[in-house]
């Protein structure tokens, strides 16, 4: 909740963050097909920052590599054409990610 409430981490496509699943599925609702994460990397949050946003046992289960904060670039097609969707936050397990148009 209070990664989700900072101006500095929706700024950096983190707090605005959804999970990956239903990030997927939108792309599907939106029409296209084939669709697949061609990329995926983990993004990086210094401790410092972390101690600010998580409790103690958060901050564990964070650095344990179980929970993530990764962008993704995602190919799909679509009737008419190939697209790609570009670059996105999201958390692996407490997946996320904050749109088709950020972090790029």
């Amino acid at each position: 909740e209070g990664l989700k409430q900072d101006a500095q981490m929706y700024a950096g496509c983190i707090s605005g963050a959804i999970q990956k699943k239903t990030y997927l599925d939108i792309i599907e609702s939106a029409g296209f097909k084939d669709v697949s994460i061609q990329k995926e990397k983990r993004i990086t949050i210094p401790n410092e920052l972390l101690v600010n946003y998580l409790s103690a046992s958060e901050q564990k289960e964070f650095q344990s590599g179980k929970v993530g904060i990764f962008s993704i670039t995602v190919y799909a097609e679509k009737e008419g054409g190939k697209s790609e969707i570009n670059t996105a936050s999201q958390t692996v397990a407490k997946a996320a990610c904050c749109g088709p148009d950020c972090c790029n």
